[in-house]
């Protein structure tokens, strides 16, 4: 086995030898060219010199108070909104992918065991729920073949 390892780098050798033209080979002559000399000085600035911008020259408007008179009355009642009912699921599989998108080609934020429960923000069409873990409050993707009813 050695020796036909050996043989296979002394043909590939003398290969790359001949390709690459071997005893004959020339390298390319390129032209060169020299760069133009800098004829102007530099400006010298000195230190010292005043600048004058304009944000010396603007003027700042002075805020005016707002007085707020207080009272000691019972506020009205404000109208109450009807709350939704929060869709929760429980994760029906043993460890579960949570994943940044709808799809399996996103990146896994968190893996979710058996029993953890969720609440579907979104459901798409093609088989992906929106959830947020009821727990930790992260929000992610999961299948929703993999969420069962509570």
């Amino acid at each position: 086995m050695n020796k036909f390892i050996i043989g296979t780098f002394l043909i590939l050798g003398f290969g790359f030898y001949e390709l690459s033209g071997g005893a004959e080979f020339q390298p390319e002559q390129r032209e060169i060219t020299e760069l133009a000399a800098v004829k102007d000085a530099p400006v010298v600035v000195p230190f010292n010199a005043p600048k004058v911008s304009r944000a010396a020259t603007i003027e700042i408007p002075v805020a005016e108070a707002v007085i707020v008179e207080a009272s000691l009355e019972e506020p009205a009642e404000a109208p109450v909104i009807a709350e939704t009912p929060l869709d929760l699921r429980v994760v029906s599989g043993n460890r579960v992918n949570m994943r940044m998108g709808p799809g399996t080609n996103y990146g896994v934020l968190d893996k979710l065991t058996r029993g953890a429960q969720a609440e579907v923000l979104e459901v798409t069409g093609d088989g992906w729920s929106r959830i947020r873990v009821i727990e930790t409050g992260q929000i992610g993707w999961m299948s929703s073949r993999l969420l069962s009813a509570i």
